[in-house]
This record gives C-alpha cells, sequence and structure tokens, in this order.
C-alpha cells in the first residue's frame, strides 16, 4: 500500500520519471543548457555572476535559506542555470 501512495503522489511521480534535483548528490544541469550549464559544480556556478542555481527540490529535515540567486548555506544546489 505504501509504495502504491509513493508512487501516485506528485512527488512519487517525480521520482518514478528520474527528475533531477531529488537528491543532494545531483548536478542536473551540462554544457547544452547553455554558458552556465557548462559549470560541473556549485563553487563554479556560485562564483559566476550570471549564472544562478538549481534548487535542490528533495527533502530536508530543515527549510532551505535560498537567496537571489537561489543558493542556500544549508542545502545544496543542483544545477547551475543562466539568469
Amino acid at each position: 500500500m505504501m509504495l502504491l501512495a509513493l508512487t501516485m503522489s506528485p512527488a512519487g511521480l517525480a521520482w518514478a520519471g528520474n527528475v533531477c534535483g531529488l537528491s543532494p548528490n545531483d548536478w542536473c544541469t551540462g554544457p547544452k543548457d547553455g554558458a552556465c550549464g557548462r559549470h560541473m559544480n556549485e563553487a563554479d556556478c556560485r562564483a559566476d555572476t550570471k549564472c544562478v542555481a538549481v534548487r535542490y527540490s528533495g527533502e530536508s529535515v530543515v527549510a532551505c535559506n535560498w537567496d537571489e540567486r537561489g543558493f542556500a548555506g544549508n542545502c545544496p544546489a543542483v544545477g547551475c542555470q543562466d539568469r
């Protein structure tokens, strides 16, 4: 029953469809995503002021404190994209 409930919920559908960004270790962008997509880690993305973070969308024990560019000190970024 629990498995059925997970696959029927919106989060379960995203997970079943292998959507990136639900795991803190995901990195969801790459060179195909434009100039900012070439950054392959959060530090490089954060250093480029033309870029914003793709926010982690998985579960967290605490609320993420996102800044204006989508970075948080207490939650990971899972990708990098143009503003």
